[in-house]
């Protein structure tokens, strides 16, 4: 419990600042208070519109991830475990994440249209590289004796990739699956701008244009209570499936 108190020393210095530097006048000052927006997010609850917006990004940073992660899981087992894998893949896919992805917005819409797909295509390619990048990585870093062991036993190449290669990189995965879920989150930002009526960029977009400062931080703020909650989140997963890292621990 002390422990727990104590990781939170920090956000609560930072909440309390942000009260004491909000107690002068509202016109005296360019940030809203904590009160002011609470009560622009009871407002926007009023209105229906926070909780479906929040729905919605959620929806839209799970597709992405899950897209993302259906194609950078084979691409980064294969190119780390064979070395004709990683001559043909590796430095397209390096390429590609060299390239800002709001740069690839406006070719996406080209492709896609400016519906759902395009958003979740967006995200996915955010998510894609680091995940392959981690998972590579952490594939050719596996103990080659365990691979000696599972040629010795004449395992199938599938039980090899999938309960040798891809079980001793999870620790690699899940590091690359927290920089990812960050990257997601920055990404939905950049496509909640394009042809949205709903979502926390809509939101956010649109309180820039009517200077609502209030909204605009509840934005943020829920933006940073998301992504926290992601990292939780993942920790957990990650204590579920790594438990021998823990017990190292």
């Amino acid at each position: 419990m002390l422990r727990i108190g104590a990781a939170w020393l920090s956000t609560v210095a930072l909440l309390l600042w942000w009260f004491l530097a909000t107690l002068s006048p509202a016109d005296s000052r360019p940030l809203p208070s904590p009160l002011e927006v609470w009560q622009a997010g009871a407002q926007l609850v009023e209105q229906g519109m926070l909780l479906p917006s929040i729905g919605v990004s959620l929806a839209r940073v799970l597709g992405g991830l899950a897209l993302g992660l259906a194609l950078a899981v084979p691409a980064g087992l294969v190119a780390g475990a064979s070395r004709l894998g990683l001559t043909l893949i590796d430095k397209p896919i390096h390429m590609m994440r060299a390239i800002p992805f709001p740069a690839l917005a406006p070719l996406f819409i080209v492709w896609f249209g400016i519906d759902e797909t395009m958003k979740i295509a967006l995200i996915a390619v955010g998510v894609f590289g680091l995940i392959y990048v981690n998972l590579r990585d952490g594939v050719r870093g596996v103990d080659p004796h365990l691979l000696e062991l599972a040629q010795a036993y004449r395992l199938d190449r599938g039980t090899v990739l999938w309960r040798i290669l891809f079980r001793g990189a999870l620790p690699n995965f899940m590091t690359g699956l927290r920089f990812a879920l960050t990257v997601a989150w920055i990404a939905l930002v950049t496509c909640e701008t394009v042809n949205s009526s709903i979502g926390l960029g809509y939101i956010l977009s649109r309180s820039q244009q009517f200077s609502r400062t209030d909204q605009m931080v509840l934005c943020v703020v829920l933006y940073a209570a998301l992504g926290l909650a992601s990292e939780a989140l993942v920790g957990v997963l990650e204590r579920a499936v790594t438990p021998w890292k823990q017990s190292r621990a």
